[in-house]
């Protein structure tokens, strides 16, 4: 489970601009520890209204609910698969006695 987060907050922080960079050793064997000037830092880019930070966040939240509401693609994608599921449930024959 742990091995999955160092990635997810790579991709959060490098590849989509979702997140702030609080340190780049992710070793669990590490002894660094985060000063509290580096979260303050964090917190004043995630806080400030201006920033580019939040600005990609809430495209992306705009992005997100749009998938997810009645006919969006998420809910599409999500009634297909359960009409797939239903589909390949295999029906039990009466046997005639």
């Amino acid at each position: 489970m742990y091995a999955e987060q160092a990635l997810d907050a790579l991709q959060l922080v490098k590849d989509l601009g979702l997140a702030v960079e609080m340190k780049t050793d992710y070793e669990t064997n590490s002894e660094y520890v985060v000063s509290a000037r580096m979260i303050e830092n964090g917190l004043k880019i995630l806080m400030d209204v201006n920033s580019e930070l939040r600005k990609k966040t809430k495209e992306m939240q705009q992005i997100s609910r749009s998938a997810t509401i009645d006919g969006g693609s998420s809910h599409f994608s999500l009634g297909r698969f359960i009409d797939d599921m239903i589909v390949s449930i295999p029906c039990e024959q009466e046997s005639g006695a």
